[in-house]
Order: C-alpha cells, then structure tokens, then sequence
C-alpha cells in the first residue's frame, strides 16, 4: 500500500472508527456449515475472531483474514514492499492457496445446477431463473405479476451494498466448502493437511476496475485465458492446467426466452447471431457467458479491454473518487432519484454513488450483448462476484471514513420493482430481512439484515488490506479518506473541477440496459460521431433490466441520476482553468471568486442516448409523457486535503466537505440527440 500522511486530526470520533477491538452486534452465526451438511444452504456465517480477553463484547478485528487484490492473488510472487524477500515455504502457500480456490471454484460451478451449493442456483439468487432459493419466498408474490421483480437483489435501494455482502459470502463459502472435499480427495497426507489447514481462510479476491493496473492494461488475463495453470508442485495430481473458472459458466439450463426458433437474436444462429436490440439476451443450455460479444457469440477480449482502460482512466476513477466526497449513506448508496427526494434542494444531487460506480463497471465488461450487461443474468459471469467485492470493499472503506454514517433507522420507500419476497414500494430500512440469507443454521425464519453485515471485519469476520492496515496503525477516519483520495485522485488537480449532473433518467425506458453519451461542443453528435474524438467526455451506462407488460406511468417511476467528470474533457478543448500551481493555491480562500458558467454557449453540451450496439434511440418516443433528463453543471473548488472531514456526519446533520455551485443546462446550451429542445429541462 502507499504510505500517507496521517497527521490529520479530527474533531468527533465514533467508537467504530478506531481501534483493533470492536463491539460484536451481528446475530450471524460463527459455525461454519459441515460439507456433508445439504440442509443448510442459504445460512451465512460469520467468520470466526477471537473475543478480547476483558469479556466486554468485542473480538479483535486484525486477526480477520483480508480478501485481497486479484492481482496479487491470482499472481503470487517472492518480492515484498520492503524490498524483501519472501520465503520459498511462504510463496508456495500462497500458490497452493490460489491452485485451491480455482479448482474449488470450478468445483462449485461443475455441481448439478438443481444443488443449492451450486454457481447455477447461488449466481441465480441475483436474477433470472425468478425461482425461490431454498424455498424462500413471498406468500402472494405472483411471478406472472409484471409490476413485480423476479430476482432477490436491492437495485436502487438503501440496501443496494448490504443485500451484496452475504451474496459474496454465500459464494465465498461455498468455494471453501469445495476446498474441504477437494481435500479428501488428495493421495499426499502432507498436501491433504495442507488444504484442510487453509480451506478456511479462502477469501474472494476483489478485482480493483479503477486501480493503476486496470488504468494501463486492462482486465488481468486471468479472467480471459480458456485454461490456467497450477502453480504448485502438486504430488496429488498430475494436471498442470485446469479449464479457467473465471473466464466464463455454461449455463446449464435454458437462461431467458428464446426470440424465435431460427431468428438472428439467438446464439444458435451463429456464426450469424445478433445482439438482441431490446429485452434480455437468451442464453441456451450448454452455451457459455460473454462479455463484448460478437456474431460468433464468443468473447472480444481485445475489444473488452479497449472500452475498460479508456472508461477507467476517465469516468471510474473519477467516480470513485466522487463517491468518497459526500457522507450521507442515502445518496452514496444507490442511484435512485425522484422529484421528491433529489430535487433542486438535494445538495448530493451531483456527487457519484457506489451503485452508480457498479452500473458503469458492468456496461463496460458486458458491452454488447454481454451477460454482466444485463441484469437478469449478470451473475452467471464470474466476474460479477470479483466486481461485488471490489464494490464492497469500497463500501468498506467509505464506512471508515464515515463511520457514523448509516441506514436511516425510520422506514423509507424501496425501489418502486421490490424483490422477489417483498412488495413493490415497501419500506425498507437498517432491520429489513436481506433474503434468502438466512444467519442461523437451524431457524430457517431467521434471515441477515443490514444490522448483522455493517461491519466487514467485526461483523462478517473478513477484512481488506486497507482497513487491515487502518486497524492496527489506528488511523483516523480523516486519515483513511486522505489516503483514498490519493488512491483514486485524477492525475491533475485542478483549480476547479467540473461534474454534470443528469438526474430524471428512466432507467426501463428502453427495454434494457442503454448508455448515455456525452459530447462537449459538438452540438451535432450523434450515434455515428466517433467516440475517440477530443469532444467525447464519457458515457453513462444504465444497468437496467428487461420490461415486463407495463405501462408507461410504472416505467416512468423508475428513475436514477448519475454524474459525469468534464474536467478533463474541457481541459483538453481549452475551456477551463489551469492546474492549481502549488498547495498555496487556495480556492477555499475569501478572495477565491467562483468562474462563470463555461458551457454557456448553445451546444455546448449534447446527449446521445445509444443501445448497447449504439444504435441511437430516441428518449421522447420512449415513453408517451416523458419529460427529459433534468441536466445540471457544477463547480467543484479544489480539494484542501488539510479540511477535508473535519466533522464528521451526525445522524441527523448533513455535512459536505465540499464548496459548489450550480449551473442549470437548457436549451440551447443543451441538446439530446433525435430530441426537440423543448424536451430537454
């Protein structure tokens, strides 16, 4: 990790923002299931830490075993931050541990998919097949109901990082029920003892879409190749390579409906398939997951890691580092959006949230017709849970900066789809069932909430490097957010930065998953305009899922806000301020006017609304009474790091860090593309 300065101070600390000993509030259960045990599938556990010896109530959260980077999991090697050497016995651990999990992991996918230990009926927990997971279900859902959601998963919900965590877990624990069989199939007692001894300490590894790696390379191959090797020297096994695990999951049952029997849409028409223009993609048994699909329905990695590493080095850093500036768990949670909660007098309106961050990950891995595209059947790609980790290790750190910040204990209004075991527009809050996660081995009434999984470490048992680390130095939560603002800073800062604000997007406006391209000065863009122009700001992809039989008045309640980093976008057109000089410039100063709007000239700024091929589509004809994105720009002063959380969120204070300022976007200094101007607000 890099080194960071933590001379910052902070004015109020909470009892979860320190300290290597913290209090023990979950009700999940420290047992982990036996292998031979099939009656316990949808119980999560805690894993287990050690109590402090004072008896008060609390375990010591530096023994949690760290899930860590994909790179340095799935790439072990003997060099140490230090300029050290590891040893031989300790690098060879590390590779028996990461030979472990993947053939563990293809264990779990390999399981009959009626098995609920399965990849088939784990990753379906999230979406299609709309099927109850060990018979958890709603007394009156009604899957023929198309008002209601057929899938488990919080989508623009409070719960959106905390429903995640036990589904991670779930998977997590079921690879290290595999590990424990895969054990007694060894013929070395040295090797089977081995595995039996770190079987429980498997951990997911988290694949980082916003890191330096990602930035210059793209996706690690190991999630690409066809078949990856083994890096021990096993003595129990003769393979050297295994199929890879994570590069893809044939389904092994029909997935979605099929279009036709002999149309173009489906993938048993290749090498002539096309990419369906609405709905949700059919995957047939026996056919694998994609991601950039092509009309062989097979995989364009090359394509893949083009889209990645420019999204990567513009909107996801740039999103990440958005989402740590504001500290209300409502907007950094999800991207939902609605007139009555996010309207003009919302002061987060504009920041990112983690879920906003997730969305754009998952559209540009999935790309066209690609699984992690679509929501319904996201999760069947493998590289959906490495994402989820990744997400909620972010949540993780956010938590630690933030730590008093949490789900508003009164109730407040789901996501308008519900899920599979709860109404549409229920009330949700901090105690809601997350199901089918069930924290106790024997009541099967008895399922997680959001209360059990808030804290990674002391209530889950695992950690990531970062807190790990922030634990047993005893950082302040200022410390941390310093330290990740370095992390994911844009490689300039400037004097000021500039963020678009789009909110009133209909997430089902259009049949499934779209994207929004955003062009600066090019009033005449369209879906033909070269998105590798100088003008070409970024996009914002939807992850929305199919429509049922609905009417346009449901499909128009569905709505989410996103927001867009421009600042380098007009650097390079000229049309913004420099770089601060030095830290001495101050932009927080008395005598540090605010600029004027620069994007105030007609066609400044225009919106392509585009399918998942890039086709354009037109947002007017979408839906009969749809009234326009509600499009805004702001300033964004510099960031002092020496003010930065300084107070930290009281449960009923709203404090930003940050000083901005708004600019309201109409036409003409606005444009969407096919879209009179009248339809823009």
């Amino acid at each position: 990790m890099d080194s960071m300065n933590r001379d910052s101070t902070v004015k109020k600390q909470d009892a979860f923002s320190t300290g290597i000993f913290l209090p023990v509030k979950t009700s999940l259960g420290t047992t982990p299931a036996d292998p031979k045990d099939d009656k316990t599938h949808s119980y999560v556990y805690r894993y287990n830490l050690p109590l402090s010896a004072d008896g008060n109530g609390t375990v010591d959260v530096t023994k949690a075993i760290a899930r860590e980077s994909a790179l340095d999991f799935f790439y072990p090697h003997s060099l140490l931050s230090d300029g050290g050497v590891t040893s031989t016995d300790a690098l060879n651990t590390m590779k028996m541990k990461r030979d472990v999990f993947l053939m563990a992991f293809a264990a779990v996918q390999a399981l009959d998919h009626t098995d609920k230990w399965s990849y088939y009926q784990i990753a379906g927990i999230h979406g299609l097949p709309h099927e109850p997971y060990d018979n958890v279900e709603s007394e009156d859902w009604d899957p023929k109901n198309p008002e209601w959601w057929g899938g488990y998963c919080h989508h623009g919900s409070p719960l959106f990082p905390t429903w995640h965590r036990p589904h991670v877990m779930l998977l997590e624990q079921s690879i290290i029920r595999q590990a424990k069989l895969f054990a007694t199939t060894l013929s070395e007692k040295a090797e089977k003892d081995a595995v039996l001894a770190l079987a429980d300490d498997l951990r997911f590894p988290y694949w980082d879409s916003a890191n330096q790696s990602t930035r210059l390379l793209g996706l690690p191959e190991v999630f690409m190749t066809t078949d990856v090797a083994l890096l021990y020297p096993w003595k129990s096994i003769s393979d050297t390579t295994i199929p890879n695990p994570l590069k893809s999951f044939v389904l092994p049952v029909n997935l979605g409906k099929v279009f036709s029997s002999s149309d173009v849409y489906n993938p048993t028409a290749k090498p002539h398939y096309k990419v369906p223009p609405t709905g949700t993609i059919f995957t047939p048994m026996n056919y694998p997951t994609v991601r950039h699909v092509n009309e062989a329905y097979q995989s364009q990695p090359d394509k893949l890691n083009v889209t990645l590493i420019r999204s990567a080095n513009s909107t996801l850093v740039e999103g990440v580092h958005a989402v740590f500036q504001h500290n209300q768990w409502l907007p950094f949670s999800n991207h939902y959006w609605s007139e009555e909660t996010h309207g003009d007098g919302s002061q987060y309106g504009h920041y990112s949230s983690i879920e906003l961050v997730h969305d754009s990950v998952h559209g540009y891995v999935g790309g066209s017709g690609g699984h992690l595209a679509h929501l319904e059947v996201a999760a069947f790609d493998p590289i959906f849970f490495f994402h989820h980790c990744n997400v909620d290790r972010l949540v993780a750190l956010w938590q630690y900066c933030y730590p008093n910040s949490w789900i508003p204990s009164e109730a407040l209004q789901l996501n308008n789809d519900g899920t599979y075991t709860q109404h549409p527009e229920s009330e949700v809050n901090e105690n809601t069932p997350l199901t089918p996660f069930r924290v106790s081995a024997s009541d099967a009434n008895k399922f997680a909430t959001s209360n059990d999984v808030r804290l990674v470490d002391a209530d889950c048992g695992y950690s990531y490097p970062e807190i790990l680390q922030a634990r047993k130095e005893g950082w302040t939560p200022a410390q941390m957010l310093d330290y990740v603002m370095k992390l994911y800073d844009p490689p300039e800062n400037y004097l000021h930065k500039w963020l678009l604000n789009v909110e009133r997007i209909v997430k089902r406006a259009f049949n499934g998953p779209f994207s929004i391209r955003v062009f600066i000065a090019k009033p005449d863009a369209d879906a033909t305009t070269s998105i590798n122009i100088p003008n070409f700001a970024g996009d914002i992809p939807i992850f929305a899922r199919a429509n049922g039989v609905r009417c346009a008045n449901c499909e128009q309640k569905q709505c989410m806000r996103a927001s867009l980093d421009l600042t380098k976008t007009m650097v390079r057109l000229g049309i913004t301020t420099a770089p601060r000089q030095s830290a001495a410039d101050d932009p927080f100063a008395p005598s540090s006017r605010g600029p004027s709007n620069p994007l105030s000239a007609a066609g400044s700024i225009r919106l392509v609304f585009v399918d998942m091929q890039g086709r354009q589509l037109d947002p007017s004809s979408a839906l009969g009474n749809w009234e326009g994105p509600k499009v805004s720009l702001y300033y964004q002063k510099g960031i002092a790091r020496e003010s930065v959380n300084e107070v930290l969120v009281q449960s009923d204070v709203d404090v930003g860090p940050q000083t901005l300022n708004k600019f309201a976007l109409t036409a003409p200094q606005l444009s969407i593309a096919g879209v009179a101007d009248a339809a823009a607000s």
